[in-house]
């Protein structure tokens, strides 16, 4: 029987870490706390690679060559970095509503051709502060008036609705600031659903090298 690995455990938490952050999106202790683990366990599955294959091989391990990073990896990096060196990580939560594409009374002006086409228009709103210290979310979905009442329908209520998380933009170090304007989001959700396939394609290389190696079959 074969040896566990270090570097197969930490991936596997990750794993696990990935799917929690998806299952937990509606209670925010919960998210929060697998969110700062999921920063944490990716930059020790490099830490623990270094180790693993100088034993293993004799030679160093260099994370630079693997080719699938992106600019999601970056923000989790300078992330890590960030929470290390004193900064706590804040999230806040927000709700992304689906309606249907319906004039609202309180808009300022007409729907977009882009919600007219499809078919439905998105809403976006943020919880109180608070609410990263909750233990579950209550939906909110909110019904908007309608600017054109018909058949007794006086209120557009969401289709779907989804919680998501954001970085505390006033309290971010300026390296998390830099590399969040890269990836072009703050969102902790889409950070993980954009690192984990690059996290896990960085293992498979590693677990590819270690094969072409000759350490295990």
């Amino acid at each position: 029987m074969r040896e566990l690995r270090g570097t197969e455990v930490v991936a596997e938490d990750l794993r696990r870490l990935y799917l929690n952050l998806i299952r937990a999106r509606r209670f925010p202790v919960e998210f929060r706390h697998a969110f700062e683990q999921y920063i944490y366990k990716s930059q020790q599955l490099t830490e623990t690679m270094r180790k693993e294959f100088k034993r293993l091989t004799g030679e160093g391990w260099t994370a630079k060559d693997y080719s699938g990073w992106n600019v999601y990896t970056d923000l989790l990096k300078a992330l890590r970095n960030a929470t290390y060196h004193g900064y706590p990580l804040a999230l806040h939560g927000c709700a992304i509503a689906i309606y249907k594409a319906e004039e609202f009374s309180t808009d300022q002006k007409p729907l977009s051709e882009l919600n007219l086409v499809r078919g439905y228009r998105v809403v976006k709103s943020t919880f109180l502060v608070e609410m990263p210290f909750d233990e579950a979310v209550i939906g909110i979905s909110a019904g908007y008036p309608l600017k054109h009442p018909r058949d007794g329908k006086t209120h557009s209520y969401p289709l779907k609705e989804f919680v998501s998380y954001e970085l505390t933009w006033g309290i971010l170090d300026a390296g998390v600031r830099s590399a969040a304007e890269k990836a072009g989001t703050v969102d902790a959700v889409k950070i993980a659903l954009h690192s984990y396939p690059a996290i896990k394609g960085y293992f498979d290389y590693y677990e590819n090298r270690l094969k072409k190696m000759g350490m295990y079959s």
